[in-house]
Parts: structure tokens; sequence; C-alpha cells
């Protein structure tokens, strides 16, 4: 069998401008992964990450990891197929309808845009609210012309993993750093499970987590979800 080890990316900067960007722990927890897995003897026939620059970040530190130990890894591939769906998008588009249909959820809005809120405070209700629109999204509720559909997005991403299984099908290890969204995409693909399920297990998707999946010909299995012994202390297990 053949393992296909996707990674999702380290912290990213939620409440800043340019939120595409590693903060100060997710660049930590990229290279505790490549430590671990340098001490593992971690080896791969393929390295694969989404064009976003923190999927490609956790890449990047990871392999530094190696090359300072002398280890050269395989060259990098970037694949938009694993990029994460378009959340800021959706956002946009819907929120408006959203307060219009449900006005008492101003109040929840403004906490989740304010940027001097508490940080705590300001990711709850950011999650409060995303997860009300991502259920619309996967309802098919959400305008299809300004963002990519839940439909067209896991396809796009299990095209990309059906071309990794095709292209490495024996024996191999291949490593893919992405997002929550195409993590949770390829474990519904694995477990034929529903879209609400397989939204539901994206948001619970630790930064800098190990999922591993065993494939050969016909037959594609979730073996590990949500891995990270690569962290030695509570302190470095986020979600967003």
């Amino acid at each position: 069998m053949s393992t296909l080890l996707m990674v999702r990316h380290g912290q990213a900067s939620f409440g800043e401008v340019d939120y595409d960007r590693l903060s100060e722990m997710g660049e930590t927890q990229s290279s505790l992964l490549g430590e671990y897995w340098l001490k593992r003897g971690q080896q791969f026939d393929a390295l694969f990450t989404g064009a976003q620059k923190r999927q490609v970040d956790t890449l990047l530190l990871l392999r530094d990891v190696y090359q300072k130990a002398g280890i050269d890894l395989p060259e990098p591939v970037v694949n938009e197929a694993f990029n994460e769906y378009d959340a800021s998008g959706m956002l946009a588009n819907f929120l408006p309808i959203l307060l219009k249909e449900k006005p008492e959820l101003e109040a929840t809005v403004n906490r989740a845009m304010n940027v001097g809120e508490d940080s705590t405070v300001r990711r709850k209700a950011f999650q409060e609210i995303l997860t009300i629109v991502m259920n619309r999204w996967i309802a098919g509720q959400i305008d299809p012309k300004s963002v990519e559909s839940w439909e067209l997005f896991t396809h796009r991403v299990i095209r990309g993993v059906e071309k990794i299984v095709a292209a490495y099908p024996t024996g191999k290890t291949v490593a893919v750093f992405t997002s929550g969204g195409p993590i949770s995409a390829v474990m519904q693909y694995a477990l034929e499970t529903t879209d609400r399920i397989a939204l539901s297990l994206g948001w619970v998707v630790k930064n800098a987590s190990v999922n591993e999946f065993k494939y050969r010909g016909d037959r594609f299995s979730l073996t590990g979800f949500n891995m990270t012994p690569h962290f030695n202390e509570d302190t470095y297990v986020t979600f967003r």
C-alpha cells in the first residue's frame, strides 16, 4: 500500500490584514513537525502543496529542518487543487443577505469583524458566523457566480488526490501541505460520509496536524486523523 499524509498548515495570522501568513506559533509548529519526522527517519517520494502562502511556508520550514541536517527532500510541487475554499468571498457575498434574514446576528458579526475585540471573543463570534455561512454554502444557497461551490471545491480536491494515487500507486509515501477544508473533503471521500459531517470534521483539524490515508487499487482509507505527536506541550495546539 501507499501512504498519503495530508498536513494542515501551521497557524496563520487570524485577525490581521494578511491572514495568509504564518504566525510565529505557526512557524514553530511547522518546524516541530520537521524535527519529529527527521528523528523518525521519515522520507517521501513526493511533496505537494497548495498555492497559498501559509501552505507553502509550512512545507518550506519543514524542509529547512531536513536541509540543515544535510538531507534533501523531493522538490515541492505546487498544486492549486489543494487550495482552501474562499471563506472571505463567502462572507462578503452572504453576510448582507444573512443580516437581512436575521438582524439579531448583527452584534455577533460586529464582534467577529472588530479587530479591537478580545481575541477569544472575536474567534468565537467569527466561528459562529462562519458556521452559519458555510452551512448555507454546502446547501447551495450562496451565489456560485461569486464563489466556488461546495460541489466544485470537493471535486477539485478529490481530482488532485486521484492524480497522486495514479502517479504513486505502490509502496510510496506522499505528503500534501494544505488546509482544513481540503482535508475534510478527502476524509469525506475516504469515509463516504455526508457534507455536513465532513464540514464539522474540518472545524477540529489542528494546525500542523498530520492526517494519514492508505491506498491500494480501489481502496482508499483514513488511518490517522488529526495527529500531533510532534507537540510535546498543549500550548502548541491551535485550531485557528
